[in-house]
């Protein structure tokens, strides 16, 4: 007759966790069943896929907080640490173009750049914009609880569209004139930070020499299509960047490569038939 010894069952307390141990033994075979190890999911396997921080079901893996399962990206949820536009801030300014808390219509005057805000559109007919082109001055309400910030609106504009913008090197016309446009080595940044609410979708715009005409200060001698992206915005400010390798153009005009070493400026703009209101802030280099 086969002999059968029972093991009593045992718990044991290390720290925090409880393991209970019981079965039965015989001559010809021996087990072990742990039970309630961890999981409290009524899996007994050795795997855990709750409680591991990011609910990507592997125990290797926590925080990375933006659910695309790689702890190495970080930020606004698309797996993208380059891409911003979700409010948080995240991308520090390492060199920055214009805050507005001057309350000025002119750039900061950081490591030789000069330059001035102004407003522009197709000029169709029954159109409106503010601010005017000869009043480009911030307004009180910035990003973040700051004093001031860039503020446009308008209607109207049926042909291609309005915008605001910004030369990184045009030192004027003491007569009132645009001035000429001059280029500006970005070569040592990845690209633009901009802090933005208003309605609808704007295009951030980094204009270079081959993408603006000869008669201001560029190369481009017929349908001048710079590079950009698009900023998808809301009532509330949030963070974009224009990462350099990002940038396109639009498709409709000349080709021209990118060249970060002959930046122009900077534009926002709106396509046609759009009744925008948008302000932008806290514009910088990253």
């Amino acid at each position: 007759m086969m002999r059968t010894q029972t093991i009593v069952a045992m718990c044991a307390v290390l720290t925090i966790v409880t393991a209970c141990v019981g079965g039965s033994e015989s001559e010809d075979s021996s087990f072990i069943t742990l039970t309630g190890f961890g999981e409290g999911d009524g899996d007994s396997s050795a795997e855990t896929d709750e409680g591991d921080g990011d609910g990507d079901g592997d125990p290797t893996t926590t925080g990375d907080g933006d659910g695309d399962g790689d702890p190495t990206t970080t930020g606004d949820g698309d797996g993208d640490p380059t891409t911003t536009g979700d409010g948080d801030g995240d991308i520090p300014i390492a060199d920055m173009i214009d805050n507005f808390e001057d309350g000025d219509g002119a750039l900061i005057p950081n490591n030789g750049r000069q330059g001035y805000w102004y407003s522009f559109n197709d000029e169709s007919d029954g159109s409106t914009q503010t601010p005017a082109a000869d009043m480009v001055l911030p307004e009180s309400g910035g990003a973040g609880g700051t004093s001031m910030a860039m503020h446009t609106t308008g209607s109207g504009f049926a042909v291609w569209g309005a915008g605001i913008g910004v030369d990184l090197n045009n030192m004027g016309d003491p007569e009132g004139g645009d001035g000429i446009k001059m280029i500006y080595d970005a070569s040592g940044y990845t690209g633009i930070v901009v802090t933005a609410k208003g309605n609808g979708q704007v295009r951030g715009v980094v204009q270079i020499e081959a993408t603006i005409p000869p008669g201001e200060g560029g190369t481009c001698a017929l349908d001048c299509d710079p590079h950009g992206k698009i900023l998808v915005l809301s009532s509330e400010w949030q963070q974009f960047t224009l990462p350099f390798d990002q940038l396109a153009q639009e498709g409709w005009g000349t080709p021209a490569a990118w060249d970060a070493t002959t930046v122009v400026g900077l534009q926002f703009k709106v396509a046609a038939n759009a009744n925008f209101d948008f302000w932008v802030d806290e514009i910088g280099f990253f």
